[in-house]
């Protein structure tokens, strides 16, 4: 009888410790951070060279204010900028291992704006986005006269969109092969609220497409921070 009573005990111990066990693995699993970063909506710009056409896509975040790019290279899956001026990326290494590299653009948190370098127009762009369902976005245009050498180009700008531009020009100053080398760096001549959606240059010209909903998801969690 004395066996029994113990064998039940020692049952129900066991059992507890594996309630407590399986109670402990939901807490970690509700405490482990997501790795999916989330970006709902994208500013798809076109870009012209040499009369060759190409794409220009940025993923917006606008709750986190994280924006996301995608550069064409085999070696980097992804770039994700900071309002802070933090920018990540996350590459693979030639041996196959996934890391995350950091550079700081720190006059992305600069409010300095240079002075009598934009001359407003009283002229406007309308981008109609009927197609993606969303409302026209009215751009106002600008001469921007080039601080250290002759000549001037032709702007437009934006405040519709909710983001740090800061931030996109910010592609432009980091270091390698995942800088933008199109000439889309405006930090200083417009404020933080303006974001460049037209430029037209002699042997350039650039537009934005639209900007709405197309969501994009990144996991991070496989990547590795390098010391």
């Amino acid at each position: 009888m004395f066996f029994f009573i113990l064998l039940s005990c020692q049952k129900q111990q066991e059992k507890t410790v594996l309630n407590h066990e399986k109670q402990s693995l939901v807490l970690e699993h509700k405490e482990e951070p997501d790795s999916i970063q989330y970006f709902p909506n994208a500013l798809t710009y076109q870009y012209e060279i040499d009369d060759l056409k190409e794409e220009l896509w940025f993923y917006v975040n606008e709750e986190t204010q994280q924006i996301l790019y995608v550069p064409n290279d085999d070696m980097i899956q992804a770039v994700i900028s900071y309002p802070n001026g933090d920018y990540e990326i996350y590459g693979t290494s030639e041996n196959g291992l996934k890391m995350v590299l950091k550079q700081n653009i720190s006059a992305v948190t600069v409010d300095e704006v240079y002075d009598n370098l934009l001359k407003p127009l009283a002229i406007t762009k309308t981008i109609d986005q009927s197609n993606i369902q969303q409302k026209n976005i009215i751009c106002k245009g600008y001469q921007f006269d080039y601080l250290k050498m002759q000549g001037s180009e032709l702007l437009f700008a934006t405040a519709q969109i909710p983001i740090n531009s800061y931030q996109i020009y910010g592609f432009s100053r980091l270091n390698g092969d995942v800088r933008i080398t199109i000439g889309l760096d405006y930090i200083n001549i417009f404020g933080k609220a303006d974001l460049v959606t037209h430029i037209q240059r002699p042997d350039f010209k650039l537009e934005l497409l639209n900007y709405g909903p197309n969501p994009y998801e990144f996991k991070t969690s496989d990547y590795q921070y390098k010391k």
